[in-house]
């Protein structure tokens, strides 16, 4: 399970894959990540119009994809990526974005050679098969954030779908599965009991460990600027694994992991392991 493989505290989980060296939720991404010593990865589902499920982020689909480029979509603002079929989203570039815009300014600082520049563009949108598929070739840990549907779909609907997934792909074994939206995690609890879930929050709530006994998730996922190394340690000391994110600073970044905190999400896992 994913905590039997991630079994101390410290370790190094890529966001999105190393999206400071490859266009976020690629397998470009991952590989980097693999490449620099990543630990394990985080990354993100969404359910497309016709019901299949695939690896992005946000909402929309402007900020890392050519959609707006694109004749075929024109008229379709504001792009919600619920409102495409599985074959329109694969279509999409969502790498050339990465080396128009340099979002970390690691092309700037030389980090990126021109080769691997080149190999960002033209990046296809993975499925969650493909992704399941590589962190299980790889025995990489993943964890999986369901992204709010909205009312695009039910709870069971996406919850469902998302467990037939890591069941067909055999996966179950490198999964934690986490949310903002709370009663996701809640429902697979209740379809699947020993299933690793995470409680992803922005603002903690008044009673951390009342609410993940609530939803039967073993591990907290707060935003680290609002995290110290004192609730970190207080909530390990309760049980819980804490995984904060995005900790970019790899001052913040030791501090949180002496403090015990399991994985740290970090969009930097080249910075981070140079420094373990």
């Amino acid at each position: 399970m994913f905590f039997d493989l991630l079994d101390s505290h410290g370790h190094c989980c890529a966001h999105r894959g190393a999206r400071s060296l490859a266009p976020e939720n690629t397998l470009l991404a991952v590989r980097r990540a693999l490449e620099v010593g990543a630990e394990a990865w985080e990354t993100d589902v969404h359910m497309s119009s016709d019901g299949r499920l695939v690896i992005f982020h946000d909402d929309t689909l402007e900020r890392t994809s050519d959609v707006a480029k694109r004749a075929e979509f024109a008229g379709r603002e504001p792009w919600n990526l619920q409102d495409f079929t599985r074959e329109e989203l694969l279509s999409l570039d969502v790498g050339s974005h990465f080396a128009d815009s340099d979002p970390f300014e690691t092309i700037a600082r030389g980090e990126l050679s021109s080769d691997q520049i080149a190999t960002t563009r033209n990046q296809p949108m993975p499925t969650l098969r493909q992704a399941l598929e590589f962190t299980r070739e790889h025995n990489l840990p993943m964890n999986l954030e369901i992204k709010d549907q909205g009312d695009h779909c039910s709870s069971d609907t996406i919850v469902n779908a998302v467990l037939d997934m890591i069941r067909q792909t055999d996966t179950r074994h490198l999964l934690l599965i986490s949310s903002f939206r709370h009663e996701y995690v809640a429902r697979i609890r209740q379809l699947d009991p020993t299933m690793p879930t995470g409680a992803l929050t922005e603002e903690h709530p008044d009673d951390i460990p009342a609410l993940l006994r609530k939803l039967g998730a073993q591990a907290y996922h707060p935003d680290q600027e609002r995290t110290s190394p004192e609730l970190v340690r207080e909530l390990v000391q309760d049980g819980f694994c804490v995984n904060p994110w995005t900790v970019n600073d790899m001052d913040k970044a030791k501090s949180l992991s002496e403090a015990g905190a399991t994985a740290i999400i970090t969009d930097f896992p080249q910075r981070m392991q140079a420094r373990a």
